[in-house]
């Protein structure tokens, strides 16, 4: 039994102390795990995106390093999974949006700009994405810059519509924080229309893991 618990862990705990929310391996062309320096993710080779992406946040990943803003395709992925381009982005209406974002990893050039790999992007309306997704991310910093070290999961789920290279829309963007204190489980509608303080958006978890699929620590 402890054998079994033992090699249980193995496969379910990351870089970083960071959960395997849906089993993911190297062996699998739609779960397909992959870790980066700065963030760890799950990717669907199929349809070209992020299942999920986790990562921790402390205070000294928080620096003074500008924007990369140099958005490029994922080399790390098999050459046969297909890969998002900036460009399938053009003229779409939705932002590149981040999962793992760029000022979670401004303590070095190197890891900001690995948050502008494509394979880390989803399709987010500007009100999403410059409204309660990115105060979010704000207060995440917050709580790190006061000594927390959080643990982050976000993805999305469904699907609206497609652009570009049949990049999926999704009609939810989640996320779950984990703090030392508490844990918040976020939902949000992918649309034009949203209440600007994020904590409208939170939800349970076992809503949350229904929804995704996921199996959240």
């Amino acid at each position: 039994m402890l054998l079994s618990i033992l090699l249980y862990l193995q496969v379910a705990l990351l870089p970083g102390g960071i959960f395997n929310v849906s089993g993911a391996s190297t062996a699998s062309t739609t779960n397909y795990l992959l870790v980066k320096k700065g963030y760890v993710m799950s990717y669907d080779g199929v349809q070209g995106k992020a299942n999920w992406v986790a990562w921790t946040l402390s205070a000294t990943d928080i620096g003074d390093v500008p924007r990369s803003n140099r958005f490029k395709q994922d080399e790390d992925l098999p050459r046969q999974f297909k890969r998002i381009d900036s460009d399938d982005y053009k003229y779409s209406g939705y932002d590149r949006g981040h999962l793992c974002n760029s000022e979670d990893r401004s303590s070095s050039f190197y890891l900001n700009s690995e948050t502008f790999l494509m394979s880390n992007m989803i399709p987010q309306t500007p009100e999403l994405n410059r409204g309660p997704w990115e105060r979010l991310e704000a207060y995440c910093r917050k709580l790190a810059k006061r000594g927390q070290k959080l643990t982050i999961y976000a993805g999305g789920i469904g699907v609206i519509d497609k652009i570009g290279n049949e990049v999926v829309i999704p009609k939810y963007c989640w996320k779950v924080v984990i703090s030392p204190d508490k844990t918040w489980y976020l939902l949000f509608p992918n649309s034009h229309e949203l209440h600007p303080n994020w904590q409208t958006f939170a939800t349970s978890k076992t809503t949350l893991e229904k929804m995704t699929g996921l199996r959240f620590p």
